[in-house]
């Protein structure tokens, strides 16, 4: 099996790049990430009755979440491609815990349907949110859902809220204040 390839890309064709590695060229699926230049990427072979397919990623926990999201049955590479075209892995992993449906939806091949399903199946695979101070999280997201934020925007501030902020409303100030820098 393939981890990753190392070399220069030789050429983009439809979200494909080529990637020479000592004189071979591999055709990777990147989706809507095109890089350029030299590069290591981190591969998932797909291996079906009529092809085999190799899938790039930048990072490893970006190949990690589409392996992941490929265990979600009715779910192919295409639609996990789409899926992380939505944003960082951490953004869409807190959409998926946060029950965001509507968010996961917005990529192609993803309706309604197949977001429910996919939140239904990894919701409690993914590694969860640690670090968090006293408050309750929930707490928090609920106090901030109220006033018309995101619960995905309102995670990804909570991930970086400061240990020595103990108060529930001093909490809740800090993360709207950074959700608004």
């Amino acid at each position: 099996m393939y981890g990753s390839l190392t070399g220069s890309i030789t050429a983009h064709l439809d979200q494909r790049i080529l990637i020479e590695v000592q004189d071979i060229g591999y055709w990777v699926h990147t989706g809507s990430w095109q890089p350029e230049g030299e590069l290591t990427v981190f591969l998932h072979h797909h291996v079906r009755e009529e092809a085999n397919v190799l899938y790039g990623f930048i990072d490893i926990p970006t190949l990690a979440l589409f392996e992941r999201v490929l265990t979600v049955n009715g779910v192919g590479p295409k639609a996990a491609l789409a899926l992380l075209s939505l944003g960082s892995t951490t953004h869409i992993e807190d959409a998926i815990r946060a029950g965001d449906a509507a968010f996961l939806s917005l990529a192609p091949g993803i309706g309604a349907k197949a977001a429910q399903k996919i939140i239904l199946d990894l919701h409690g695979k993914l590694s969860p949110i640690t670090d968090l101070p006293s408050a309750s999280h929930q707490d928090i997201v609920a106090a901030l859902e109220s006033l018309g934020y995101k619960a995905v925007d309102i995670n990804h501030h909570l991930k970086e809220l400061p240990k020595n902020i103990s108060a529930l409303d001093e909490q809740i100030r800090w993360v709207l204040q950074s959700i608004s820098r």
